[in-house]
């Protein structure tokens, strides 16, 4: 199926790729090594989350995934791996997936929409998609927001990276000391454990961060089983290939905080922070992130990623940005036509109801993709509907 160009006119044959879709299990290993290949042509796709072996750990864990390709004079050109109930589209392992897009070429014009239509599928949703859409795409994002991610550029050393910080860093660094200071007297002495393999330390993560979850009012992704089997898979997994690392905080024998993130050897994203309340004061998720950088060259880490955004702390610590939407593709067909409308309804919600259908379709879309079942999707409805009213 061939994506039509803007002006309804399909793109020039020259230029006229071939798609394909599978099962991440069904691909060969020269299309496995074409997406190695075609991720370390595109520097904005440095993540750990488009490392192939990331897909098969999903695949894996959920029964809906699937990978469109794309082909051009018989040259794999393009990956995009997504996760789909019917005809609406997520990307992999959403909503865990921090970031997503096209496995394709820095100068590859071919976008997510025009592999999503060529896929069938007649919407899409994200929120922090990596991708540029190509001229001849069926249908431009609707991006409700954009922002910028924060990523520390550590390869030169701890010692290089605070010289080049600026006056609020040092001013926030001479508070954190303090604060150091104050927790040794009160507390215990500081320990750091890196790569820990303990259980309860990963059992503590899991409810620090649901209880959370409860106490903001947010939806509890780690309430679906496979969300939770998927950051112990990986956790688990063989340091010489992806896997994710567990690095605790203590004062004393007092567990404080915990970073948990997924990393390729070079890259550190990371994917869940949590603290102990009672110790909060001393900021102890800012002590073991600062741990973290003394201790990043031993680890083997050249970049560390903290997420989309570059708001709160994380303005003194960002080296270098990466540019991420937060909308939806719609397509074609009835799932196409719902979700524009969605959109139509946001925009007139955000100047005269405080954004609640926006917020409705992101409660909604995040259930949803936690449990793709009717059961789960119509939960995540009602869930949506009980969510806006508070």
């Amino acid at each position: 199926m061939l994506a039509k160009g803007k002006n309804g006119q399909p793109p020039r044959a020259s230029a006229a790729p071939a798609f394909s879709i599978k099962r991440p299990g069904e691909l060969t290993l020269p299309e496995r090594q074409a997406w190695v290949h075609l991720r370390s042509k595109n520097p904005a796709l440095y993540s750990p989350y488009f490392d192939i072996s990331y897909t098969d750990h999903v695949a894996a864990l959920r029964s809906d995934t699937y990978v469109a390709m794309a082909q051009r004079g018989g040259q794999i050109t393009a990956f995009l791996p997504y996760q789909s109930a019917g005809k609406f589209a997520a990307p992999i392992g959403a909503p865990m997936t921090d970031y997503h897009g096209v496995i394709k070429a820095a100068d590859e014009p071919l976008d997510a929409a025009t592999l999503l239509q060529a896929a069938g599928l007649g919407a899409f949703n994200f929120n922090s998609l990596i991708d540029t859409p190509s001229e001849d795409a069926p249908s431009e994002p609707t991006v409700r927001s954009q922002h910028q991610a924060a990523v520390m550029d550590v390869s030169k050393g701890a010692e290089a990276w605070r010289s080049e910080r600026d006056g609020s860093y040092r001013r926030s660094l001479k508070s954190l000391r303090r604060r150091i200071r104050n927790a040794e007297s009160e507390i215990g002495p500081r320990r750091f454990v890196y790569r820990s393999k303990d259980q309860d330390i990963f059992d503590t993560l899991m409810a620090w961060k649901r209880e959370q979850f409860t106490t903001t009012g947010k939806y509890d992704v780690l309430s679906a089983g496979w969300t939770h089997d998927l950051l112990e898979r990986l956790w688990k997994a063989p340091e010489r290939e992806l896997h994710c690392e567990l690095h605790a905080l203590y004062f004393g024998n007092t567990l404080a905080a915990i970073d948990f993130g997924l990393t390729d050897g070079s890259t550190y994203h990371s994917w869940i922070v949590a603290y102990d309340n009672d110790v909060s004061t001393y900021s102890p998720g800012i002590q073991l992130l600062e741990g973290l950088i003394d201790e990043a060259a031993a680890l083997g880490y050249k970049k560390i990623d903290l997420g989309a955004g570059t708001d709160g702390y994380k303005k003194n610590y960002a080296t270098d940005t990466l540019a991420v939407k937060e909308g939806f593709i719609a397509m074609q067909g009835a799932a196409g036509t719902m979700l524009s409308l969605y959109g139509k309804a946001e925009v007139l919600g955000e100047e005269k109801m405080s954004d609640l259908p926006g917020k409705m379709r992101r409660r909604f879309t995040q259930i949803a993709n936690c449990d793709p079942s009717f059961a789960g999707r119509a939960k995540a409805m009602i869930d949506a509907v009980l969510a806006s009213r508070k």
